[in-house]
């Protein structure tokens, strides 16, 4: 009787691991589906937000950012993450949100390595810094971070330059 009891326990154990199984199969079935309509609904606001003919829509703007923090949490390990991400940085900062478009492009480098434009979003933090927030001292700082971590790169070069602007600017 005891073997019977254990054995419709384990029956019962087997039955639900397979059932969770398939519901985490499922899960994920329906999360590469969600990615995609996600995808889709970004590449549409993009377009009309992007208009050439149009001025920005504040409310497409905010929609549009929205979404693609809306796929960063929910696609994290998509291909396209980073590049969503950075143009949320973007928007964030054509929006007047300059701490919030730096915290973003902070995330962007220190998350996504291997995201082919982290120099840039390391660079991006201290020309916000010193364009928008008029914090030299602040940009100098990430400026030289910049020459640090990414020697050969572009930004570096854009980095070097801005510093020696800043030594000329009054």
């Amino acid at each position: 009787m005891n073997l019977s009891r254990h054995s419709l326990a384990l029956g019962i154990l087997f039955g639900s691991a397979i059932v969770l199984s398939g519901c985490n199969f499922l899960e994920s079935s329906s999360s590469s589906s969600d990615c995609s309509a996600r995808k889709q609904s970004i590449e549409k606001m993009e377009g009309e937000l992007f208009e050439a003919s149009a001025p920005v829509n504040p409310s497409l703007r905010a929609s549009l950012m929205k979404s693609y923090a809306d796929f960063s949490n929910h696609c994290h390990d998509a291909p396209e993450t980073p590049e969503f991400l950075f143009r949320r940085a973007d928007l964030l900062r054509s929006a007047g949100q300059y701490q919030e478009a730096m915290t973003q492009l902070r995330d962007i480098h220190d998350h996504h390595k291997d995201f082919d434009k982290r120099p840039i979003c390391a660079f991006l933090v201290g020309f916000i810094a010193e364009v928008e927030l008029n914090d030299r001292k602040q940009a100098r700082k990430i400026y030289e971070q910049v020459i640090e971590l990414h020697p050969e790169s572009d930004a570096a070069v854009w980095a070097k330059q801005s510093i020696e602007n800043l030594t000329v600017l009054p």
